[in-house]
């Protein structure tokens, strides 16, 4: 009596099928993210907030504003340093623009930042689940990568946010800034 094998070599088919790639077909069905959703997903950051820095020894306060610009596609952070408030010197007061955007293509978020005393930064950025870590990366290739993240953007609520972060000599003595903000 001859048995009929086809039955039973489909159903293992299909098992090991489920086996050797279980999630391949969600994998394959799963979209990216646009840069118009993940924008979105920080829309909690759009409108002022007052925020209290400490960098060492030197505390202060500033107010910073998120927008959305460029067909709502990035955001817009907005500075204002009152006088005597940036880095623990009497200067003038300070203004500063980043732009934070998202590159679809790689999966990361971007930031550009300028002052108005001349500095600039570039921040490449990754989600944490409750912000981001950010990452200065250097346009002219003089300063190496580290692993670990610079600074940290940890959101504690819908109102209020908190930045520790970046390290780096002040004056002889190494220091870490740390930002807590709050919404008006």
């Amino acid at each position: 009596m001859k048995r009929n094998l086809a039955l039973p070599i489909t159903v293992a088919m299909i098992v090991l099928a489920g086996l050797v790639s279980p999630g391949a077909t969600t994998a394959a069905q799963e979209k990216k993210a646009t840069a118009q959703q993940k924008i979105a997903s920080v829309d909690y950051l759009v409108g002022t907030w007052s925020c209290a820095h400490t960098v060492g020894t030197f505390s202060g306060k500033y107010t910073t504003m998120y927008t959305k610009v460029l067909g709502n596609l990035w955001l817009k952070q907005t500075y204002d340093f009152p006088p005597a408030q940036f880095a623990g010197h009497t200067e003038p007061a300070v203004t500063a623009d980043a732009l934070i955007g998202y590159d679809e293509g790689r999966g990361q978020w971007v930031r550009f930042f300028a002052n108005s005393t001349g500095q600039y930064f570039s921040i490449r950025m990754k989600d944490t689940g409750n912000g981001w870590s950010y990452t200065y990366v250097s346009f002219f290739g003089t300063k190496p990568e580290k692993p670990e993240a610079d600074a940290t953007f940890t959101k504690k609520s819908e109102t209020e946010y908190l930045i520790d972060g970046p390290t780096y000599p002040e004056n002889g003595t190494q220091v870490t800034e740390h930002h807590s903000c709050h919404k008006l």
